[in-house]
């Protein structure tokens, strides 16, 4: 009879030490993923501004997608880079889910993110049906048009004010091709275009007798990564800066930004 009960003992005390160490280990390795999810950085673009950014969740392609993840390589990080609706993109920005990658600076946004030193400069273009063009000075040169732009955009603090002011009109799409689209069929009286982006796209529909910028830009806007200010990021956004410095003293930035554009050119 004792030495059943001392069987039964010892199986006890081997189960509860199996299931201990069971835990112990579970725990661990939950850990390391907690850790391993901390130290990857996700990269949020927009989904439909070819050629700097565009793809999906899966695969992020273009200009940006492909400068952040060289910058962040030469920093010894590890970078995923994604692509969602723009207005997506800063909804996961402002919570704190994702960085936000090729975003311009506003009042607004300055209050919600920690912003990086300028990664590109973006040449903004307003578009016309051929031979309809006008004289732009300024935001008041706008006054009774009807402007496409692509949704979730901001394209400056007097431009915002501009549409509060109610100067003009906007229609908000998802694409430059669309406002194109829309351009040529009179439903637009402008369009507002990235100048890369306004070329993919004239010449993917075959626009180049149909429409035409004018002559005076209609600003050159800044371009970041950013991140929410919850997030705490300012070291490394220190650590980003300093690199994107670098690469630009050395010549690897102009290099890189010749070599992606090169292969976002239509083929």
């Amino acid at each position: 009879m004792k030495k059943v009960i001392m069987f039964l003992v010892i199986a006890l005390m081997s189960v509860t030490l199996s299931a201990t160490l069971f835990k112990n280990t579970s725990f661990a390795e939950e850990k390391i993923i907690v850790a391993a999810a901390e130290d990857k950085i996700v990269i949020a673009v927009d989904a439909a501004n070819p050629p700097f950014m565009y793809g999906d969740a899966d695969v992020a392609k273009g200009v940006y997608p492909g400068l952040l993840q060289k910058i962040f390589e030469k920093m010894g990080k590890t970078v995923e880079v994604k692509g969602y609706p723009w207005k997506r993109a800063l909804v996961m920005g402002e919570k704190g889910t994702a960085a936000v990658g090729g975003i311009y600076k506003n009042e607004a946004r300055l209050k919600i993110f920690d912003y990086s030193d300028p990664i590109f400069d973006e040449k903004l273009n307003l578009y016309v049906r051929k031979g309809e063009i006008f004289v732009f000075k300024n935001i008041s040169d706008l006054s009774n048009n009807n402007i496409g732009v692509i949704r979730g955009w901001s394209y400056g603090d007097d431009f915002d004010k501009g549409i509060k002011d109610q100067i003009f009109k906007v229609e908000e799409n998802v694409s430059d091709e669309l406002n194109f689209k829309k351009l040529i069929a009179k439903r637009l009286s402008c369009v507002i275009a990235i100048e890369q982006s306004a070329d993919m796209a004239i010449a993917k529909l075959g626009y180049q007798e149909k429409a035409q910028s004018l002559a005076e830009s209609f600003a050159v806007n800044p371009t970041y990564l950013v991140f929410a200010k919850s997030q705490n990021k300012q070291a490394l956004l220190e650590q980003f800066n300093n690199t994107l410095k670098t690469m630009k003293a050395d010549g690897s930035y102009e290099a890189l930004i010749k070599e992606l554009f090169q292969q976002e050119a239509p083929k």
